[in-house]
This record gives structure tokens, C-alpha cells and sequence, in this order.
């Protein structure tokens, strides 16, 4: 079974520095299969984006994505490298990431729009 949340960004302040948050409408819970970054069309590429799930008392926060200086849509498969027992890298193993919280996503260095970015997470 898979399932999707929608987060829309809007951000305000003068045209390069505008900011805005966005946050899921409800919680996500399990592997993320998959991110759509949509950029407003007139959003400027000075525009950074950091996605991230957030931390509660029982999970800590995970950044999915971060991008600076760029509005080009992606969609993106986020994975972490994995780690042997002892904590160390596994090189060229990776594994899908899993995520349990509210996503939220931060834009920065835009311009005031309405929304500025609309990201869809998917999870499995």
C-alpha cells in the first residue's frame, strides 16, 4: 500500500529573500519511496529548499532533501548509505529511508509567492 502527502509553501518578504514553511497535513509513517519538487513558474534561482521530516520524542528529524540556488522540478528516490553493526559505511549500499513525523518543508531566498513550491512525498 502506498500513500501521499502534499505540502504547498508560500512565502513572503521582498523579491530574492523571500522565506516560507510549509508542514504535511498529517503525519507520514513508513519508507519514502519518492519526492516531486513543483516550483512556482516564477519562482527565482535563487531559491533554496530543505525537506525534512521532523523530530518528536520518539524519532529523530530526517532531512530528505536540500537544494540551494535552483528551481528545477524533481522528482528524487532520497536513500541513506547503510551502516554495519559497528556504525561504519557500507560502500555503495544504500537503502530507502524511513520516516515517521509531519514533513516540512523550508524555502528561502525566493521571491513573495503563493505557493512558491508544492512538494508531494510518497510512502510505502
Amino acid at each position: 500500500m502506498s500513500d501521499s502527502v502534499r505540502v504547498a509553501v508560500t512565502t513572503v518578504g521582498a523579491d530574492g529573500a523571500a522565506v516560507g514553511t510549509g508542514y504535511s497535513p498529517r503525519p507520514i509513517d513508513g519508507e519514502i519511496a519518492a519526492l516531486y519538487v513543483n516550483w512556482g513558474a516564477t519562482a527565482p534561482g535563487t531559491s533554496d529548499i530543505t525537506i525534512t521530516v521532523e523530530a518528536d520524542d520518539n524519532h529523530p528529524a530526517i532531512t530528505l532533501y536540500a537544494k540551494s540556488n535552483s528551481v528545477a522540478d524533481a522528482l528524487v528516490y532520497p536513500l541513506v548509505q547503510a551502516t554495519g553493526t559497528d556504525g561504519a559505511g557500507i560502500a555503495s549500499w544504500y537503502v530507502p529511508i524511513i520516516g515517521s513525523g509531519r514533513v516540512k518543508v523550508v524555502v528561502g531566498d525566493c521571491n513573495a509567492l503563493a505557493p512558491a513550491v508544492t512538494v508531494t512525498v510518497y510512502v510505502k
